[in-house]
């Protein structure tokens, strides 16, 4: 008897230091001041409740990530808009921010919805695509702290309703093409003029959509290399699904032969993946390869989409946030023939059941080597407050997962105060914004400030390594590009890649998790023309520039650990 409490005592002091909340630390800092708006508060039109993105670069080249909040209209009163525009904040270090949007040239004030980035003259600089409802807008960067709006000229300027975005070279001739997803076809005279005509769970009355509203097929634009884009959708094969409703999609290599494919997440519709043929068009093979569709052989409400190696076995694996009352998905690949729905054996599928997804992101959050799971969550339906029965909020907490041996741990209520923020979220990215070695989260919310999550995990026994790419024979920015670090005999793959998430841009900086590797075993780089090298012994807790064929260059020595 004994034997069995104290067998009882050891299992339950296990659980609880397995449970234990002092390792991940994340706090809510009031270091943005914008509102990002969408439509009325009352949300009757399903326009309303889609955005916001949020988009991270370093567009002045000075080292420190520069984050970009994309905004709407607010609709004060019946058949009113009231246009906001949206905001660029340059990062000047030691956790100071400035609004550079009026000199820096970039404050639209269109129906934002996303962004992402890109390289469309390969001159090194990062450009910057917004999405809208209304014409999408591409920002050309002048190199000297400003944009120019080339979208007229670049015949980029679609005027449908758009959401999610990805530039990479399509067709391998080294120049940025762009894949942009398409919603609903849409009037304002429809979207001032709407009821809520749709019963939630027989409860409350909600805004209508999006199945029985007409869809509207994506955009795919080739770059004809000289600042124009040519739109090549169904030339490239891109035209399945024409009718879905495209929300987020994700540009990278899933069956590892080099080049780039698709993979798009539809609301209400089958996903679609888009293999890359090797020469520019594509062949849909998203039901074949198991990805279209549930473990249940369902079709989902998919909103954003994240791409990583979970499980360090080489091959891409695909995160997807849904509605709610509906399990998130985790699609692992099976080396690059096939996908399984994994969720409800990795551990997400209960936890993410209730919440409704947007965000959607792989990161390594403790630095062990591992990548875990960030979802920012948020309903579009303020009206379920009104009746408790559903126990369901608009305003909701987003989730951390903690990877552990390949499954996932819900550790939220123990991360710190700021996964107890409760907001409508919806765009998030992850970002070393004070490049101190771990990395941070920036989520866009609905009618409110951003949340910025900065992490200050204790974690002072594992490394970390950054690596920023710039090829030299090719587009600059490096879309595409594969880079294996291998440290204490676990390799991580990470490939450079534009959009992704919801409607949004993260980090184009590749961050690797050490453990307690002070040392990078190798560094293996393919480039996107297939081109590969290799680097050895590389000391850790450094960011690295490395160009084409030269060493790796120490961009600055910062200590990872602890922090205040």
């Amino acid at each position: 008897m004994k034997c069995k409490q104290f067998c009882l005592i050891v299992l339950l002091l296990a659980v609880l230091g397995a449970a234990s909340p002092g390792k991940i630390q994340f706090v809510d800092l009031p270091k943005f001041n914008v509102v990002t708006y969408t439509g009325g508060k009352e949300k009757n039109h399903i326009l309303e409740s889609t955005g916001n993105g949020v988009v991270v670069f370093d567009y002045d080249g000075d080292g420190d990530q520069d984050v970009y909040f994309v905004n709407a209209f607010s609709f004060p009163a019946c058949g009113k808009t009231e246009p906001h525009p949206n905001v660029l904040y340059r990062n000047d270090g030691g956790g100071k921010f400035t609004d550079v949007t009026s000199t820096a040239h970039v404050g639209a004030a269109a129906y934002g919805q996303g962004g992402c980035v890109g390289d469309v003259n390969n001159d090194g600089l990062p450009d910057l695509f917004i999405t809208n409802f209304g014409p999408d807008i591409l920002y050309l960067n002048n190199g000297d702290g400003t944009f120019t709006d080339i979208t007229e000229r670049a015949h980029v300027g679609d005027p449908r309703w758009s959401i999610g975005c990805t530039f990479f070279d399509a067709d391998g001739d080294g120049d940025h093409d762009l894949y942009v997803t398409n919603y609903i076809d849409a009037t304002w005279t429809e979207i001032h003029a709407a009821k809520r005509t749709r019963m939630w769970r027989g409860k409350v009355p909600v805004l209508d959509g999006p199945k029985g509203l007409p869809g509207s097929m994506d955009s795919f634009y080739i770059n004809n290399g000289n600042g124009t884009f040519t739109e090549a959708t169904e030339k490239a094969g891109l035209k399945p699904g024409s009718d879905f409703y495209g929300m987020g999609v994700v540009s990278f290599d899933y069956d590892n032969d080099g080049d780039i494919d698709l993979y798009v997440a539809n609301d209400s519709a089958p996903n679609c993946l888009y293999r890359n043929r090797g020469n520019g068009t594509f062949e849909e093979v998203g039901t074949p390869t198991g990805v279209a569709y549930n473990a249940d052989g369902q079709e989902q409400g998919s909103m954003g989409v994240g791409f990583g190696d979970y499980d360090n076995d080489g091959w891409f694996d695909l995160l997807v946030t849904n509605f709610a009352h509906d399990y998130y998905t985790l699609y692992h690949n099976l080396n690059g023939k096939f996908f399984a729905d994994i969720s409800a054996s990795a551990g997400i599928a209960i936890p993410t059941f209730v919440p409704l997804g947007w965000a959607s992101i792989f990161f390594d959050v403790d630095n062990d080597r591992d990548l875990d799971i960030f979802f920012s969550n948020g309903q579009i339906y303020p009206q379920v407050d009104q009746d408790p029965s559903l126990h369901e909020s608009y305003r909701q907490k987003n989730q951390l997962f903690l990877n552990e041996q390949n499954r996932f741990r819900d550790v939220s209520a123990d991360a710190g105060p700021g996964f107890q923020v409760q907001k409508s979220a919806r765009g998030g990215v992850y970002v070393d914004i004070d490049n101190d070695g771990d990395l941070d989260l920036i989520v866009s919310n609905q009618d409110e400030t951003p949340t910025f999550l900065e992490n200050r995990s204790q974690f002072s026994g594992n490394h970390f390594i950054n690596i920023q790419l710039a090829d030299t024979k090719g587009s600059p920015l490096a879309l595409g590009a594969r880079v294996i670090v291998t440290a204490g005999g676990v390799s991580q793959h990470r490939q450079v890649a534009s959009g992704g998430s919801y409607a949004s841009q993260s980090d184009l900086r590749l961050h690797y998790g050490l453990g307690s590797s002070t040392t990078a075993e190798k560094i293996e780089i393919r480039w996107p023309d297939g081109t590969r090298e290799s680097h050895v012994n590389v000391p850790a807790d450094h960011f690295y520039l490395i160009k084409r064929g030269a060493k790796p260059f120490e961009q600055g020595k910062k200590e990872a650990g602890v922090k205040g």
